[in-house]
């Protein structure tokens, strides 16, 4: 499971079908604004399988599964004054294929005695609660018959974006500095997106894999890094959204597979102009 920043990834993540289409504009040169409507195409036949009921993953009770064939994924989301836990299952032993949900037979699961509550969505299948910050954070899965399983992790250290301040304006073609309260010796994963519902820009970095930068507290854009959303994009400004993300692994139950992962983000707006 992927970080937050903000969002379930479902939660915290530009989807695939988006991506593609900046790739393609990108080796086009000559996007146009119909090119822009159709790069959204995918997500609108996605759409409508979700209606049709044919995309969400299937789902079995925990009931018919023992321990030995479950898989979890815990984690923790903090940022500011609040935290999320979140807890999802699955049959097997790696994520995606089918979907656990608890059943009426005695399974529980709770963090720090706080159960968390079924979430149920058109792609996804989780359990969910806002939680008070704090420094270790407790995963019990209950089972009737069977030893509690005891899992444990903390977030990392808070993150405090200092620079761009709020509202801020900044023009693509000119460099800029990022800001933090630094972690040295780690790394803190960046991203900046525009604003779906006006988006102009596209995501930077471009790829997953250039996101992981190091934690040193000061990282620089440079000028023409950020490229429009679309060609037609170019003259246009939009809100766009600084998200950084520190992660931690925490320690899982030795009788469970899975993972269990914390989170610390911290977020800043500024408008992106020409």
């Amino acid at each position: 499971m992927e970080g937050r920043f903000g969002q379930r990834e479902s939660k915290y993540q530009r989807t695939p079908a988006v991506q593609r289409a900046n790739a393609l504009e990108a080796s086009l040169g000559e996007e146009t604004e119909m090119m822009k409507q159709l790069s959204w195409l995918p997500l609108l036949l996605i759409g409508s399988a979700v209606v049709s009921g044919c995309s969400k993953n299937p789902e079995e009770n925990s009931c018919n599964i023992k321990t030995a064939g479950v898989y979890v994924e815990y984690t923790v989301h903090a940022e500011g004054a609040s935290a999320v836990a979140d807890a999802t299952f699955w049959v097997g032993n790696a994520p995606g294929g089918t979907y656990l949900t608890l059943g009426d037979c005695g399974d529980t699961i709770t963090v720090n005695g706080q159960p968390l509550v079924h979430q149920s969505g058109a792609d996804n299948d989780y359990y969910e609660t806002n939680v008070t910050p704090t420094d270790v954070y407790k995963f019990v899965f209950t089972r009737q018959g069977e030893s509690p399983y005891t899992s444990t992790v903390s977030t990392p250290a808070a993150v405090d974006i200092t620079a761009p301040t709020a509202g801020t304006s900044i023009s693509r073609a000119e460099a800029f500095d990022i800001k933090w309260t630094a972690n040295p010796g780690g790394k803190i994963h960046l991203l900046i997106s525009g604003d779906d519902a006006n988006k102009c820009i596209q995501d930077y970095p471009t790829y997953e894999s250039d996101r992981a930068i190091d934690d040193t507290g000061t990282y620089t854009v440079n000028a023409g890094a950020i490229q429009p959303f679309v060609s037609s994009d170019a003259t246009k400004s939009c809100s766009a959204t600084i998200a950084l993300e520190r992660s931690e692994p925490g320690t899982l139950d030795p009788s469970l597979k899975g993972t269990i992962n914390g989170f610390a983000a911290g977020h800043t707006t500024f408008t992106s102009t020409p």
